[in-house]
């Protein structure tokens, strides 16, 4: 099975303004980058994505996506779920069987943790289905996998969780949940981003260190209640 990968990217003057009091604007977009080529180098490790596509307004985050191996796709109009379509028509034009959605904000995300993602429809037969990663707070969804690429349409923004669990009913689906730390644990707020800087792995002043994996412990559940609970795992 071909799995091909997306992961949208904000401009950088309009990324994390939430954090616009806690951090510079080229700390923020030092920080952006340094998320992204997280989630870009778990994805590198899982060794379960075929290909890797960064979608973005953005030609100097495109520059440097593709410095790293993705491919990069310009978004010149429209809001995530526009962007998002690009990204599939990009993996129906290289063949793939099934699409996986990555929010480029997930700085502990590991490669075992997208590996063990990939696996829940490379273990079955099911000709049609839809795997949901929450955020920690049982609202967003920060991965989205699907077979076929069209399964569904795309459904993010405020409580895309329960909206995509909707467009999976509507398609007759029953999504299956995954829940890890590195896909719980996204970055938005100024808790946040204390949280980031107290585990050592970025600052503002020295930056981040490697941009990897960190083995994680992970579960995967039908029930969204059972999933959502275990996003409190410890931190590795």
């Amino acid at each position: 099975m071909k799995i091909c990968a997306v992961v949208p990217l904000n401009a950088p003057g309009q990324a994390k303004s939430r954090l616009a009091q806690a951090l510079s604007g080229h700390e923020r977009a030092a920080l952006v980058r340094w998320m992204a080529g997280r989630v870009l180098a778990a994805l590198r490790e899982s060794g379960a994505v075929a290909e890797v596509a960064v979608i973005s307004p953005s030609p100097a985050l495109l520059a440097w996506a593709a410095a790293r191996g993705a491919q990069p796709l310009r978004q010149w109009t429209g809001d995530l779920n526009d962007g998002l379509e690009l990204g599939r028509r990009w993996a129906q034009a290289r063949g793939a069987d099934a699409l996986l959605v990555l929010l480029g904000d997930l700085p502990y995300l590991a490669g075992k943790e997208v590996a063990d993602l990939a696996g829940m429809v490379q273990s079955t037969d099911e000709r049609r289905l839809v795997v949901l990663a929450p955020d920690g707070g049982g609202h967003g969804t920060n991965g989205l996998l699907m077979r076929p690429l069209d399964a569904l349409p795309f459904g993010f923004g405020p409580e895309s969780l329960a909206r995509h669990a909707r467009l999976a009913a509507d398609a007759g689906l029953d999504p299956l949940w995954y829940a890890s730390y590195g896909t719980a644990h996204d970055l938005d707020t100024p808790d946040d981003l204390r949280a980031l800087i107290a585990s050592g792995r970025w600052t503002p002043r020295t930056g981040g260190g490697a941009e990897g994996g960190a083995g994680v412990t992970c579960g995967c559940e039908r029930a969204p209640e059972r999933a959502r609970a275990r996003t409190g795992v410890g931190e590795p």
